[in-house]
Order: C-alpha cells, then structure tokens, then sequence
C-alpha cells in the first residue's frame, strides 16, 4: 500500500508488476534446463518482495534507534 497522487492509500501496483518484471529477467540467468517457467518468475518475485519489506522495516525501526539525533527530513520537516 502507498499514498497515491491523489493522496488516498491505494495499492502499489507498481511495486507489484516491476517485482515480476525483475523475477522474469532473473529466470533468464537460469540455465535452460533449471528454469521452470511461471512458478520461479514468482518466487523470485517474492523473494525480492520480501527482501524490500525487510529492509523498510530495518530501515523504520533499527537505524532509527540507532541514529535518534539525526534529523527527519523526509517527514516534511524543516
């Protein structure tokens, strides 16, 4: 989910087709014989998903503790 330009949540398709993009590029490196079609193009993408959820949530909670005097600027403060 992401804010949209109109300001509502709505769901972030974007995020969604690039991750299959990226999954059906990295099913290319796979030899010939090792690529299983549509089901490693997903995995692959959820692998990637959940890589990205990961890091967002280090990103909110453990630097954020660990760098507590560092200012916010991206939070629309001066």
């Amino acid at each position: 989910m992401c804010k949209g330009d109109n300001g509502r949540w709505q769901v972030n398709y974007s995020a969604i087709i690039g991750g299959l993009a990226a999954g059906g590029i990295s099913n290319l490196y796979y030899p010939a014989s090792n690529r299983s079609g549509i089901g490693l193009t997903f995995e692959n993408a959820l692998i990637g998903t959940g890589e990205s959820a990961v890091s967002n949530l280090f990103q909110e909670f453990v630097i954020r503790k660990l760098t507590p005097r560092v200012p916010n600027y991206g939070a629309g403060k001066p």
